[in-house]
């Protein structure tokens, strides 16, 4: 049953519109009619109003909300229904009047619910949201009050509070509260105006499914009072306690909040995720929670919860709206990294080296011409670090919802950090490319053993490029200044596109023609005099690709053949060449068809072949050239199957080499860190 608007009822002479369930998916809308961009249009006579406008009217007042649908469990389904009147009513109740308060950030570019008039948290929840979530954050109040008395009566001493290091009766009430709070915190998350229906697994979402609070325009009221349904707090409840039945703690063990260019580190091992530049805004996007926490726990950590919003003088973020501007931003960011990491050389333990985990494939400049990465690394490096060893983990989850349908990373890399010795020499720009070059032909044969995927090649390999740059004391331009982290970035990207591009080399005739007009057409058709004098050039012809299956010739013009254009029947076994490029092809195409064992099957049949067997690292390496070139043309589908590929290669590979003898060992990555 699929719930819809149906404009059967409009009342002509106002603005009131009834809406029914719909079976027939004919009644479906194609589209939303709301965009932040370019604004709306009326239901009723289809008028197309300018954002601009609806911002103005939502600012005055004039916006509002009404009950279209409701969704109910069915058991095995989703039921839907029309609201009647006696829902609506049930809607309307009295705002609690000493609830939560605190100004959203004004902030476009993580902020969107300001620009339509909602300038308060309290703006973000629905009369009857609001009144739910206040109750349950007063209810912990009332559950402290209950679990102290049951402590004492159980023989526990009163103690010292939580924040004193208490664990006696005060201390264990104020613990549960927090819990308490967590789940309360998270309610808010799954219940407000922001919440938006998702209509793939017919639940409601949170509001916080990125890194922003953007603007809902279909909202979705949970019932906060379900038998662990989404969004209610039996089920936020349950993902706040589920991970302590697993925890295993043994000993004291204490969590400081303090200032990173100050903190009480000293002869300590540092292990850190910093903020990437301007990436996440988060003390802005925290105060959602914190007024929330402020209102629970607020008198049991009064330091903690000392300010109206969350403190944001000490957060070392580029935020440019709050500083000023992108070079006033970029400026703070870099001076404060430089006292961080002069702090972590003055004070941690000498022998042990400093661990820094990063995930930004962002290449974007803030001011000054400094991308994210580049100005932390130019921090440490100004310090007088030098990244010792880098170490790619993957860490991502691929079913996030920045991740779905996109390139996003799945991989991030460790650098270790030493003090780099003051006797480090200072070198010219031709011997920093040749140290380069060689380090980072050998790193770029342990990424791509190591599963790094394609669409994390790039930022992984600024790890061993940065271990040449860092092990100078400085790499001289050829007027005499220092280089800088961003340019050596750029480099190091340079090299590695040529690493890669040599590569094509190692490739069959066939495999490097395909390559070569793949780089410039993509599957597109191009001209067959062009694909002749290209084939002729590889040692192979136009016809002979045709007839491997490669490619097609019609009417004075050639296209490549995509991997859904392969046929399905295809037998590397009886083929009398299998090229590179057609292993590659009907991997993909049985991969995305059948799923891995399948592709396995077909990989082991081209591993195997009597005669001219298939290199399966070359195929391998071919779907990291491929990427970078679809990536580089914004082919996107194409870029996301030879991705898909590489990441699911080990279990291919696990399938393939299963029935094969003797199995073939796969390189294992290094972790050792060596003498260094």
């Amino acid at each position: 049953m699929v719930p819809q608007i149906v404009h059967d009822s409009v009342a002509r002479g106002g603005s009131r519109f009834e809406f029914s369930i719909s079976k027939n998916r004919h009644d479906l809308l194609n589209r939303g009619t709301m965009s932040g961009r370019t604004g709306t249009e009326c239901l009723s006579c289809g008028t197309a109003i300018a954002v601009a406008h609806v911002r103005d009217e939502a600012s005055a007042g004039r916006m509002s909300l009404t009950l279209t649908a409701i969704a109910a469990d069915g058991g095995r389904a989703r039921e839907y229904f029309s609201p009647t009147a006696e829902h609506r009513a049930a809607a309307r109740v009295e705002r609690p009047l000493d609830s939560i308060s605190g100004a959203i950030s004004t902030n476009p570019r993580w902020f969107s619910p300001p620009l339509y008039g909602l300038t308060d948290f309290s703006d973000l929840f629905t009369d009857r949201q609001l009144l739910a979530v206040t109750t349950f954050s007063d209810l912990v109040e009332e559950a402290r009050k209950n679990v102290y008395a049951e402590a004492l009566a159980m023989g526990l001493p009163e103690g010292d509070t939580l924040a004193q290091g208490g664990d006696g009766a005060v201390a264990y009430s104020e613990a549960v509260a927090v819990y308490l709070a967590l789940a309360v915190s998270r309610l808010a998350n799954w219940s407000n105006n922001q919440c938006s229906w998702e209509s793939t697994g017919q639940v409601s979402q949170q509001m916080y499914s990125g890194q922003a609070m953007g603007m809902a325009w279909d909202v979705s009221e949970a019932n906060v009072l379900g038998d662990g349904n989404s969004g209610s707090f039996l089920a936020c409840l349950r993902n706040i306690v589920s991970p302590l039945k697993l925890a295993s703690l043994r000993g004291q063990h204490r969590v400081v909040m303090a200032d990173a260019r100050n903190a009480p580190i000293a002869g300590l091992v540092v292990a850190t995720d910093p903020p990437y530049f301007d990436n996440i805004d988060y003390s802005d996007l925290s105060d959602f929670f914190y007024v929330w926490q402020r209102r629970m726990l607020g008198d049991i950590f009064p330091e903690l919860y000392g300010t109206i919003l969350v403190p944001k003088e000490e957060e070392l973020v580029a935020n440019a709206h709050r500083s000023g501007g992108n070079d006033a931003a970029a400026t703070d960011f870099l001076d404060g990294f430089r006292d961080v990491f002069a702090h972590f050389r003055d004070s941690v333990a000498s022998d042990f080296p400093v661990v820094v985990y990063y995930a930004s494939k962002q290449a974007e400049s803030l001011g000054q011409g400094n991308s994210r990465w580049s100005t932390i690394l130019q921090a440490m490096i100004d310090e007088g670090w030098s990244v010792v060893r880098t170490w790619p983990i993957r860490t991502e989850n691929v079913s996030r919802r920045v991740a779905i349908g996109t390139n996003s990373m799945s991989t991030s890399s460790v650098l270790v950090l030493r003090p780099r010795p003051t006797e480090a020499p200072r070198v010219t720009v031709p011997t920093f490319l040749t140290d380069l070059r060689a380090h980072l032909a050998e790193a770029l044969k342990d990424l791509e053993l190591s599963g790094v995927a394609p669409v994390d090649m790039q930022q992984a390999a600024i790890g061993p490029g940065i271990e040449v740059f860092s092990r100078f004391s400085a790499v001289l331009e050829a007027n005499g200044t220092p280089m800088s982290a961003a340019a050596a970035l750029l480099r190091i990207n340079d090299v590695l596109d040529e690493l890669l591009n040599e590569q094509e080399g190692d490739f069959d005739a066939p495999t490097r023609f395909a390559l070569q007009w793949y780089r410039h057409r993509g599957y597109q058709s191009g001209l067959f005099g062009d694909a002749d004098d290209l084939a002729r050039g590889r040692n192979t012809s136009v016809d002979e690709m045709e007839r491997e299956g490669i490619l097609t010739k019609r009417a004075g013009h050639v296209r490549l053949f995509r991997p859904e254009d392969l046929p399905t029947n295809y037998d590397a076994m009886k083929d009398r060449q299998t090229s590179d490029w057609e292993a590659l092809h009907h991997l993909i195409r049985v991969l995305e068809r059948d799923g891995i064992a399948p592709a396995g099957d077909f990989l082991q049949a081209a591993l195997t072949r009597p005669d001219d067997a298939v290199d399966a690292d070359l195929v391998k390496e071919l779907a990291h050239l491929l990427f970078r070139i679809a990536e580089a043309n914004g082919w996107t589908k194409d870029a996301l199957s030879f991705n898909t590929l590489v990441t699911t290669w080990p279990e291919i590979l696990e399938v393939a080499r299963s029935v094969q003898k003797p199995a073939a060992q796969q390189d294992a990555f290094d972790f050792n860190e060596g003498d260094d």
